[in-house]
């Protein structure tokens, strides 16, 4: 018995020992964390059986939090992450549906036609052309709340994936 309580109270020093500082994310608002989040898309589009993987970080500008980019097969697909679905819904507020290049006060030249999806705490931009990634984005995230009528401005696209 004595055993199994230095057994206990050492499993326990460890987790305390494995906590987060405070004000550091945990792991459930991390990126890559599962459920909710970009962790959660991953886990759908997997779950559809697409190849999916996460690629790396932009700079989420215009729009704040956290750019996450996948790859969908070949397809870029960006991600903004933010802390609350509050913060995500406002965000998504600043984009116009019916044309995605204008967001806020800022006019984007998006390399794309824009769509938009949104969830949880995650806004998902598709801007590529491949209509079996529209068709899996929008099976798995619903109908995107903002979509581009034009072919899409700026350069041609360059893809990371």
């Amino acid at each position: 018995m004595k055993l199994f309580a230095m057994t206990v109270t050492a499993i326990a020093a460890l987790l305390l020992g494995c906590s987060s500082p405070p004000g550091a994310p945990s792991p459930s608002n991390s990126p890559a964390a599962g459920g909710n989040g970009v962790g959660g898309l991953i886990s759908a589009l997997a779950a559809a059986n697409a190849p999916v993987r996460q690629a790396e970080t932009f700079d989420p500008t215009p729009l704040r939090g956290q750019g996450v980019l996948l790859c969908v097969g070949r397809e870029e697909v960006r991600v903004y992450v933010f802390a609350s679905e509050q913060e995500r819904a406002t965000a998504a507020t600043s984009i116009d549906p019916s044309d995605p290049s204008h967001v806020g006060t800022s006019i984007v030249e998006w390399m794309g036609n824009p769509r938009f999806w949104q969830r949880d705490r995650i806004l998902v931009l598709y801007l590529g052309t491949d209509a079996p990634t529209d068709r899996l984005l929008t099976s798995v995230m619903g109908p995107p709340f903002a979509r581009g009528a034009d072919g899409g401005r700026g350069a041609p696209r360059i893809s990371s994936c």
